[in-house]
């Protein structure tokens, strides 16, 4: 295993907040309307290897009509996303690997989050399962929050630490290119 970068960082804490909101103005999906909806925040602490302590903060709703469209009642729906975010927030401060937000958060979507998943439909059978779009809201809260702390924990935008300095992989171990295909991920970064 490589020696971790000094940027590298470790998840510490994880705080979650369910933030009630009222719309404006109702939005229609599908064959349901949107009057509110709970925000789910997150704020999570983190270690660099170089030892420096830093939070990042993320915040997503959870719009159950447009991630879970169903016949299902919404609270039905409501209920199990909230249950499946608390569940991410438990193994997001179980897990105790290092890396950049990219490694960190392509590893979670890859090899926790479907677990997770998969656990509370197998709970839910024989009722309709939650899709995966919903699953993948749920994280994207933890997700931001992971970047948002990488680049507090490195004194920069995090957009100016997606790069080879900062990244310990590039755009080909996560990208794949049509295999008719000219392009090549090697060597390049998302900055």
């Amino acid at each position: 295993m490589e020696k971790p970068k000094r940027s590298d960082v470790r998840v510490t804490g994880v705080t979650t907040w369910l933030i009630p909101v009222e719309t404006r103005v109702p939005l229609k999906f599908g064959h349901e309307v949107l009057t509110s909806v709970t925000c789910l925040r997150v704020r999570l602490d983190v270690t660099s290897a170089g030892g420096t302590k830093a939070s990042g903060w993320g915040e997503t709703p959870l719009s159950v009509q447009w991630v879970w469209p169903s016949d299902l009642a919404y609270d039905e729906r409501h209920r199990a996303l909230i249950e499946l975010s608390l569940s991410i927030a438990g193994a997001w401060s179980a897990n105790a690997r290092q890396g950049d937000p990219f490694e960190l958060g392509h590893g979670f979507q890859q090899e926790v989050l479907p677990g997770l998943l998969e656990k509370l439909n197998a709970g839910r059978a024989p009722r309709e399962p939650m899709p995966w779009l919903a699953a993948l809201v749920c994280a994207s809260a933890f997700d931001i929050a992971l970047h948002d702390a990488f680049g507090v924990a490195n004194a920069l935008p995090v957009y100016e630490t997606y790069n080879g300095r900062f990244l310990n992989r590039d755009l080909s171990a996560y990208i794949e290119p049509e295999e008719k295909s000219s392009v090549s991920f090697a060597g390049r970064f998302p900055g």
